[in-house]
């Protein structure tokens, strides 16, 4: 009978964690205009964001040390840096993964961010464009703090 309540709780647990996560979104207005998908401004370069998954923890994208915002599930966002060598991190849960990126002026990258359920790593990775432009085109753009 202990075992059955031990993983009935267990269970319960694993189920709670498997959940979208909701974080605060910007405006319809701010969506729409960052699927338009324009070029960034001279000397700059676009970074996407975004995580694709249906479930999983919050992921905080980081950039050269500074917080740019958090992804819920099916969220994304576009920032805009200066040409040169740039780290992005993501963090969540008790995880951390980063890659080192050299952006080149005019520019237009996708960073697929994911920590799926099981995994106990957020992984950060450069995809395509149909890949990124795709994913960005079925999720909503989440808040950003910059």
């Amino acid at each position: 009978m202990r075992r059955s309540i031990v993983a009935l709780t267990l269970l319960l647990g694993l189920g709670a964690c498997e959940q979208p996560t909701y974080v605060p979104m910007a405006s319809p207005r701010q969506d729409a205009i960052g699927e338009q998908f324009r070029p960034p401004p001279p000397g700059y370069a676009a970074i996407y964001f975004f995580n694709p998954t249906a479930i999983g923890p919050a992921l905080r994208v980081i950039v050269n040390g500074q917080e740019l915002g958090v992804l819920g599930t099916q969220t994304w966002m576009r920032a805009e840096f200066a040409a040169g060598p740039h780290n992005i991190r993501c963090t969540g849960g008790q995880s951390s993964n980063m890659v080192q990126v050299v952006l080149k002026p005019g520019e237009m990258r996708y960073f697929d961010y994911e920590m799926s359920p099981g995994q106990t790593v957020c992984t950060v990775r450069e995809v395509g464009p149909d890949l990124g432009r795709g994913a960005v085109m079925n999720s909503a753009r989440a808040y950003q703090g910059r």
